[in-house]
């Protein structure tokens, strides 16, 4: 294959990129006004106000956010937005220390992410797959694992890291484990009243995006009954 054929080929490959791109982005604010929420295209810095409050996920990478909804949504303050970055393919990315001296195993991870601002203060605490790739969250952020030795397929399916374990047992209730079981894939940060959710390595397209808001919603009614249903006994 001559130079020129090959220029030609790297060409359109990103010539399909950036369409592919923009169809998207055409998409999700189209799904953006059905929802009620303003939507701003292209890449952007993550919000200086998200840095202070310690997710795990925000920390990952030379981060930015691209393709940002925000607005109220069902009573509460809600973003949503792609956030990728470059990890390592056996573990995790570092802000400040990019893995880019390795680039033969280095992948781009893309994700839809949802933030949140809960109507009640939650305890701090990240739940994820018990599959997922190694993480680092229990040593940055001084988080210990909990057991609910109640419900042994919750513990098995979920890596549930905290900072209060009472407190975490009351809002992890019956119906909080269920909703999990039933969406063994996802993934939650709380921080006080500030929450993210999202799905490792799962860019959503904009069809799914109101089912995805869906399910945030349920989830959040389930965590702020059981801080209500904790704090009255």
């Amino acid at each position: 294959m001559t130079k020129v054929a090959i220029l030609i080929i790297i060409v359109l490959i990103v010539a399909a990129g950036i369409y592919t791109e923009m169809q998207r982005g055409n998409n999700l604010s189209s799904t953006a006004k059905r929802l009620g929420l303003e939507f701003q295209s292209g890449l952007q810095p993550v919000p200086k106000e998200w840095a202070s409050l310690g997710f795990d996920l925000l920390v990952q990478g030379k981060s930015g956010i691209a393709n940002r909804m925000s607005g109220m949504h069902s009573g509460r303050v809600v973003e949503l937005f792609d956030y990728s970055f470059d990890a390592t393919a056996a573990g995790e990315g570092f802000k400040d220390h990019p893995v880019a001296d390795d680039h033969v195993n280095i992948e781009r991870r893309n994700q839809t992410v949802i933030y949140l601002r809960a109507g009640v203060t939650l305890p701090d605490f990240d739940i994820s797959p018990a599959d997922a790739h190694m993480r680092g969250v229990a040593q940055r952020f001084g988080f210990s694992p909990l057991k609910l030795q109640e419900n042994r397929t919750f513990s098995q399916v979920f890596n549930l890291l905290v900072h209060d374990a009472e407190r975490c047992r009351l809002l992890f209730n019956d119906a909080v484990q269920s909703f999990f079981l039933l969406h063994p894939d996802l993934v939650v940060e709380a921080r006080g009243r500030d929450v993210l959710i999202y799905r490792f390595e799962q860019r959503l397209k904009a069809k799914q995006i109101g089912d995805f808001l869906q399910q945030a919603d349920s989830l959040m009614q389930l965590f702020e009954t059981a801080v209500v249903d904790g704090n009255s006994h």
